[in-house]
């Protein structure tokens, strides 16, 4: 389903923006991913959520996982959310936007966050916890791939992290049907 550290002032060079977005931001859009992680683990499908706020604070696109139900694994949460805030916006450049997501993106998501021109990204759960959760991973977390691209990502972990860790943990792979 689909739905359209202290307070640091930073500047997005890909966006010419200037903008500031702190903790209170990051944790009010990692609630809104919570959310929509909850939804879908209601539905049925595993316990991922994606946000995608506009520097200001519009939220453009939340969305959950629908890898289950669509029978596609790559209907990840971060996916989605940056199908609907495209097709929202009207065009693939989404510069000057912000990701929140329940989880530290695996590398298709971080590569596709980049591809769409989003430089920063707040996690809620490291990949360790997503691998014991039984979600597994491919060998690389999300911050190590980011220092391999040509532009930058503004990472920041442990956004709400406790409560995306219960999420992911009440949710187990092993304990859900396949």
């Amino acid at each position: 389903m689909v739905r359209l550290k202290e307070q640091k002032h930073m500047s997005d060079k890909a966006a010419g923006i200037s903008q500031t977005v702190n903790d209170w931001n990051l944790k009010q859009w990692m609630k809104a991913a919570l959310a929509i992680a909850e939804e879908g683990v209601r539905h049925g499908e595993n316990p991922f959520g994606a946000a995608i706020y506009r520097s200001d604070g519009e939220q453009v696109a939340v969305a959950h996982n629908t890898a289950r139900s669509a029978n596609n694994p790559s209907a990840h949460a971060e996916i989605n959310a940056i199908a609907a805030a495209c097709k929202q916006l009207g065009k693939r450049d989404l510069s000057g936007c912000w990701l929140a997501t329940t989880a530290e993106p695996c590398p298709m998501c971080l590569s596709a966050t980049a591809l769409a021109g989003i430089r920063h990204i707040a996690f809620g759960a490291n990949q360790v916890v997503v691998s014991e959760a039984g979600y597994g991973g491919l060998g690389i977390n999300g911050r190590e791939l980011a220092k391999l691209f040509s532009c930058d990502i503004d990472m920041r972990g442990s956004v709400l992290g406790n409560d995306c860790i219960a999420l992911l943990l009440r949710n187990r792979k092993r304990e859900r049907s396949a």
